[in-house]
């Protein structure tokens, strides 16, 4: 495990940004590389509970944020904050993931193979609380403002009324901070925060485009992907990997594809998964993410 450093306020390595806000974390503890002091940071943010419109859009905005070169910074939570991360990753980029509860800590505990990703491609984890403090309900709100203050922009994704994420929006509007908020379906509940900040003055964020237009960093917009190298596997694992996609299949219907008894194939994707070259969806369904 890669070991944490303490970053105290007023020494080199704090970020400038974060220094300036309102209650600043008189320390920092930190995991991995915040990258450069003047690196253009965006924080994407939304519902644990998002479907799969809110997982969807996450990931492409990161992606795309990624392969301009900013930094995708948020809360390392399910759903919204996972799906930005991996987008993140899934571009080759940089990602920080603000924790509520120590650096040391893997919560949620399935996230533990995504926070290895992290480190592996030269992000970070970052708290204010101490090694092996445990997330508490008080501890997230307070992440929100590292969240926004860290950050050039923050944008959320999906988010409904009395959403965690609505938090680091009003901090992100008292630090003076670009906030911007993806549309969805009116009738959707979890539309309703989005919609709400649409409504208050935040700009629309359709697309990565719009939130580095926002930004200034339009010429970057279309960035290569970097080449990736196919994993190398053999055996059921590649079987398995082969009839994976980027849309969730159920493992019957990857068992089906890659030939393999059911068992075996969820075996085989239990095992891809903690590889970071698979993710599982609620109701065992699983899709292919591309390697580091």
């Amino acid at each position: 495990m890669e070991s944490a450093r303490t970053i105290l306020r007023g020494e080199v390595g704090y970020p400038p940004r974060l220094a300036a806000i309102e209650e600043p974390p008189e320390r920092l503890r930190l995991r991995g590389d915040l990258g450069a002091p003047g690196r253009v940071r965006a924080a994407v943010v939304g519902s644990r509970r998002c479907d799969e419109y809110g997982r969807d859009m996450a990931r492409a905005i990161a992606a795309g944020l990624a392969r301009a070169g900013v930094s995708v910074v948020s809360g390392g939570a399910q759903g919204v904050d996972g799906a930005a991360h991996q987008g993140a990753l899934e571009a080759g980029g940089h990602t920080v993931a603000v924790l509520g509860g120590g650096v040391d800590v893997v919560f949620p505990p399935e996230h533990g193979p995504l926070f290895d990703r992290i480190l592996a491609a030269g992000g970070a984890l970052l708290s204010e609380q101490e090694d092996g403090h445990r997330p508490e309900r008080w501890t997230f709100p307070r992440r929100n403002r590292i969240v926004s203050g860290l950050s050039d922009a923050v944008v959320v994704v999906q988010a409904a009324e009395g959403s965690g994420a609505l938090i680091t929006a009003d901090w992100a509007r008292r630090q003076g901070v670009l906030l911007l908020a993806v549309p969805g379906e009116a009738t959707n509940p979890l539309s309703q925060g989005p919609i709400g900040l649409l409504r208050n003055g935040a700009r629309v964020a359709g697309s990565a485009a719009d939130v580095l237009a926002a930004l200034g960093l339009d010429g970057q917009a279309g960035l290569p992907l970097p080449e990736r190298a196919a994993p190398e596997l053999d055996g059921e694992a590649a079987a398995v990997y082969a009839a994976l996609s980027r849309t969730p299949r159920h493992a019957g219907q990857v068992a089906q594809a890659a030939g393999l008894e059911p068992g075996a194939a969820l075996a085989a994707l239990l095992a891809l998964e903690l590889e970071g070259l698979a993710e599982q969806r609620p109701g065992q369904r699983f899709l292919k993410v591309a390697p580091l």
